[in-house]
């Protein structure tokens, strides 16, 4: 997708700069640019920008980089805002980062390749994590809706039963029993596990007495049994009529006159008198089916039918936030793999100065191959006389500096290694952290 930035200075060498290196940076940048106060207003309130960035200075009668701010971010606080500041206004800096600032920059601290080659990774950086948030919240206002959707059917079901107590009670029951659910899907890691808690509540319910949950073998189309109350795989089979994975996007209930006589000779059906098949969906496909049976009602209930589709989303919610989970898990190996292969020495540094990475040059140069550094204080590694310096350095970092130190590091040994690096902040793992560089001289 492109990025629309709008980039606002008085310095039309600047901007002509800012289109030259931005766009070679990365292609999806498309600039647009404004040098006066007034031009930035309009284009705001005529245009869509996925970013701004705005020097601070804008000439004299003219709105400061830091009025704009403050401008935008009372009808848009979520659009990445980037200051660009002079060499001695830190002052500046800190207000634009206290007034909703996402990041700011210094002129003239870089050379230009170098400055906008930081710009640009910033723009993208921002604009990508606000698209990914929007992302998020869209799908979860989707699943609110859905929740939303299925609570009326729950609500329209109950104003229908409202004059039997007896169906009162069980739709309380029910929802009792997703609220249970919903936490225990909250609290549990281990996809087994929570499968194994939802089928032991789920055949509590009155109309329900055995059942079982399988997951779906997307290669093989096999049914592999995850959690089972007196069901097999060869069960749901039958039922199916089918060994390939199951075309079936709807819940599937069964009523005694139904079941064929075949089937009821079979030991998984003597006596069973209903039977429930329930997909959970992802991404529109079955990713496990939710497989329940009654041997004392001849149906299955239609408050047990609304739980079950309701507990049937819960797990697709679950797994599909699993899933997520997974894919930034894996995508965060695939930034350690190229943190390892570095020609730099990498640290990452946690808010209390203790290591939480390090890749395998920094490992080696500083620890020895057998050493594994994380857990350390990084001040371990500088000598006595740097420590406090170090120390200002990430405290500066993590109000938002971007710092450059020739404080020799110290390995394990004792020897000394002359470098120069950079501290930057940034995120990883869910938390706020100081990424160190060190080029060894």
């Amino acid at each position: 997708m492109k990025i629309r930035v709008l980039v606002i200075d008085d310095d039309e060498d600047l901007l002509f700069l800012a289109g030259k290196f931005l766009t070679r940076e990365d292609e999806r940048i498309q600039l647009v640019s404004a040098t006066t106060d007034q031009e930035a207003l309009r284009l705001i309130e005529e245009e869509a920008f996925d970013a701004i960035v705005c020097d601070h200075f804008l000439g004299q009668g003219s709105m400061t980089g830091l009025e704009l701010l403050e401008w935008v971010r009372e009808f848009n606080p979520h659009i990445p805002f980037i200051i660009f500041t002079g060499r001695s206004q830190e002052a500046v800096a800190i207000r634009a980062l206290n007034l909703g600032a996402d990041y700011y920059l210094k002129k003239g601290t870089e050379e230009f390749r170098e400055l906008f080659s930081q710009l640009a990774s910033r723009i993208v950086s921002e604009v990508e994590e606000r698209r990914q948030a929007e992302a998020l919240e869209s799908a979860l206002n989707e699943m609110e809706k859905r929740v939303e959707e299925r609570t009326t059917e729950l609500t329209k079901a109950n104003e229908q039963l409202n004059q039997e107590i007896t169906e009162r009670k069980k739709m309380e029951e029910s929802l009792i029993l997703q609220r249970d659910l919903g936490n225990t899907l909250c609290n549990t890691e281990n996809l087994i596990d929570a499968l194994d808690r939802i089928l032991k509540a789920t055949v509590q319910l009155e109309g329900i007495d055995t059942g079982g949950i399988f997951l779906v073998d997307s290669d093989t189309g096999d049914f592999d049994l995850s959690t089972s109350q007196g069901m097999s795989a060869e069960f749901l089979k039958s039922i199916l009529d089918q060994k390939e994975i199951p075309v079936i996007s709807e819940p599937l209930y069964v009523s005694s006159s139904e079941i064929d006589e075949t089937l009821k000779r079979k030991s998984d059906f003597e006596d069973l008198s209903a039977i429930a098949i329930v997909p959970i969906l992802l991404d529109g496909k079955p990713v496990a089916i939710l497989s329940l049976g009654s041997h004392s009602h001849e149906e299955i209930p239609l408050t047990d039918r609304h739980t079950l589709e309701a507990i049937a989303i819960q797990i697709s919610a679950y797994m599909a936030r699993m899933k997520s989970q997974q894919s930034i898990a894996q995508s965060q190996r695939e930034i350690i793999r190229v943190f390892d292969e570095l020609r730099d020495m990498l640290f990452i540094i946690d808010k209390t100065g203790l290591i939480v990475h390090t890749n395998d040059l920094a490992n080696t140069r500083l620890g020895g191959k057998q050493v594994a550094l994380d857990g350390d204080s990084i001040l371990e590694f500088y000598i006595q006389e740097d420590q406090e310096k170090i120390s200002q350095i990430l405290q500066d970092v993590m109000n938002g500096q971007v710092v450059m130190s020739t404080a020799p590091l110290k390995t394990v040994n004792g020897q000394l290694v002359k470098a120069s690096t950079r501290f930057v902040k940034s995120y990883y793992s869910g938390k706020d952290v100081v990424f160190m560089v060190s080029h060894e001289d």
